[in-house]
């Protein structure tokens, strides 16, 4: 009865005929659409995260900037970026598409590397966030949303920053770029490393990129990171470590082709690597080495119809595959359709239906419908509404692996899901925006980790269904450059009625997810950021997290002290894998050129 309702709660919203304008228009989105789209023409809930808002942020790494949208979960196994688990509407780390300027980065192997990104903080110009399912743009995985990661483009200047701290912690990156004739030119290298906050829990990570422009129509990115960390409790009761590493090439291109046709190619090769080892006492015993391989390439074809139909549509096509001493061997192709059209009503209202067929060699064909509609019903109101569908295909770990704690199964389906979601932005002034949102989706065969009790392995297996029903509400004010006030809360509830087992990944979410973020500038040059995060998860555990950095800039230098942690809390974002208390660092940045 809940999801007729909420259908038809959908079908009556995106009938409504909207008769007002806003006025802004300063966010450009690639991630919930095929072509960028203006901020007032969105009909899907996007949170944006700026270069100026990033540079003010207390945070290390790519992971810790998403701990500012309250409906992205990041459990992490250890700081500053080593590894997490990234999640969006409780749907799960491998139902989260991550992209890095738009290239696939989820891992074939397993999702827990699908944040091993190789990107310092220092490049990214803005994170977008598509809240619900995005199958229909981009394919497989994105069942609670998108992350996508633009980074810096056309850089001729150089800067460099270092910080230091405790638990043996450094932490540095810097950029170089420069130009010649039609070329652009840039480099940037970071690395940290630190000896752990508890035994068997160091880290060291070393990255590098590159990004050569021709013109304005071709860049060539790459880059690499590689990282060894002491990984104690990650995976079980033992003292474990790992290392990985993972290179991304990518060549994009733009150009106009017949018929006024705007065409648009992007093809990439991705590897990742993963060296496991099980128990640091004995080694050799269960130690994995894995290697995945993806490449990709996409093209796309947009025009203009009318002013007020506007079409995309385009194909992808790809592979991958997996060497492994525990997996095996094994690899896979997919290939995609898809097509999107955008009518205009007027300059009030917006309709977006999009509809992509993918297919895999491994598990066969998907189609993946949606639809989306936004519209001004006064000035300062506008509603949304949308419904689609969304699929991910099982990973090479879920398929196959085995260890003293797991043992996959061996006859997974894919997983799919459709969501529904209606919402509202509201302008009471042109300093305060508040955005609310609720959402229903119910997902088919899910895949889990599970046993009867604790003296059992963890089995993979499908979860005939599982229903997701939240609420979304923020509230936020600019401050002037870079600064603002942002309160978010989002509430969550997973059902499976007929689920007796135990439950290892699908229901360990947070129930209750409050954020809230400040950056305030004060006298004598200062400036000071905190962040405030609460979590009640659904077993109970419940904790606060207070982080603050204050900054004081010059003239090309910025010098800071950063806390994390600073209520020194004792808690756990991955159950068993305990997370560091307090910890300071302090450095600078200047701007060299």
């Amino acid at each position: 009865m809940v999801r007729q309702i909420i259908w038809i709660f959908t079908i009556l919203l995106t009938g409504v005929q909207a008769y007002a304008q806003s006025d802004l228009n300063e966010v450009v989105v690639v991630s919930a659409d095929q072509t960028p789209v203006g901020f007032e023409n969105l009909s899907r809930t996007v949170t944006v995260l700026h270069r100026d808002q990033i540079s003010r942020i207390p945070a290390s790494s790519v992971n810790d900037l998403l701990r500012y949208v309250a409906s992205v979960e990041v459990k992490s196994r250890s700081p500053f970026g080593t590894q997490s688990d990234i999640s969006i509407r409780g749907a799960g780390f491998g139902r989260t598409l991550i992209l890095v300027n738009g290239v696939r980065m989820n891992d074939s192997q397993t999702g827990h590397h699908n944040a091993d990104l190789p990107v310092s903080i220092s490049d990214i110009e803005r994170i977008e966030v598509l809240h619900g399912p995005g199958s229909s743009v981009h394919g497989a995985d994105a069942f609670g949303g998108i992350i996508n990661i633009i980074t810096r483009g056309g850089e001729t200047s150089s800067r460099m920053s270092l910080s230091a701290g405790q638990h043996g912690l450094v932490d540095g990156s810097a950029a170089v770029g420069f130009q010649a004739g039609m070329i652009r030119q840039s480099f940037s290298f970071w690395g940290n490393r630190s000896s752990g906050f508890m035994p068997d829990r160091d880290f060291r990570t070393l990255g590098i990129s590159s990004q050569t422009s021709f013109g304005e129509n071709t860049t060539v990115n790459f880059s690499h990171v590689d990282k060894a960390f002491g990984a104690n409790q990650f995976y079980g009761p033992s003292p474990s470590r790992e290392w990985t590493n993972s290179t991304l090439v990518s060549l994009k291109n733009q150009f106009l082709g017949p018929g006024s046709l705007n065409l648009s190619s992007q093809t990439f090769y991705r590897t990742h690597g993963d060296r496991f080892l099980w128990d640091i006492r004995r080694p050799g015993f269960f130690e994995n080495h894995h290697r995945t391989h993806a490449v990709g390439s996409r093209l796309t074809a947009s025009r203009t119809l009318s002013d007020a139909v506007s079409l995309v549509f385009g194909s992808e096509f790809g592979g991958d595959w997996i060497r492994s001493g525990n997996l095996g061997d094994h690899q896979f192709f997919r290939s995609g359709l898809f097509v999107q059209m955008k009518y205009m009503a007027g300059s009030n209202s917006s309709l977006t239906a999009g509809l992509r067929w993918d297919h895999t060699t491994a598990f066969g064909g998907a189609f993946n419908p949606a639809i989306s509609s936004g519209w001004w019903i006064h000035p300062a109101v506008r509603l949304r509404a949308s419904a689609g569908h969304a699929f991910r295909i099982p990973t090479f770990t879920e398929q196959y692996y085995a260890d003293p704690n797991h043992q996959a199964g061996s006859s997974l389906l894919p997983e799919s899901s459709w969501e529904t979601e209606a919402g509202i932005d509201w302008y009471p002034s042109s300093l305060w925006l508040l955005r609310g949102n609720v959402f229903y989706r119910w997902e088919d065969d899910v895949i889990d980790w599970t046993r009867s009790s604790n003296e059992d392995k963890w089995q993979s297996m499908n979860i005939r269904e599982v229903d997701a029903r939240g609420v979304e509400v923020s509230l936020e004010r600019p401050l002037g450059t870079g600064a603002l006030v942002q309160i978010q809360y989002s509430y969550l509830n997973l059902i499976s009625d007929e689920f007796t087992l135990l439950s290892k990944y699908i229901f360990d979410y947070p129930r209750h997810s409050l954020a809230g973020f400040s950056s305030l500038s004060l006298p004598l040059g200062l400036s000071f950021s905190q962040r405030i995060d609460f979590k009640k998860r659904n077993d109970g555990r419940n904790y606060w997290i207070v982080d603050a950095r204050l900054v004081r800039d010059f003239d090309e230098t910025s010098v800071f002290a950063e806390v994390t942690n600073l209520l020194n809390t004792n808690y756990q974002e991955l159950l068993g894998v305990d997370m560091p208390g307090r910890w300071f660092r302090a450095g600078f940045t200047w701007k060299i050129f």
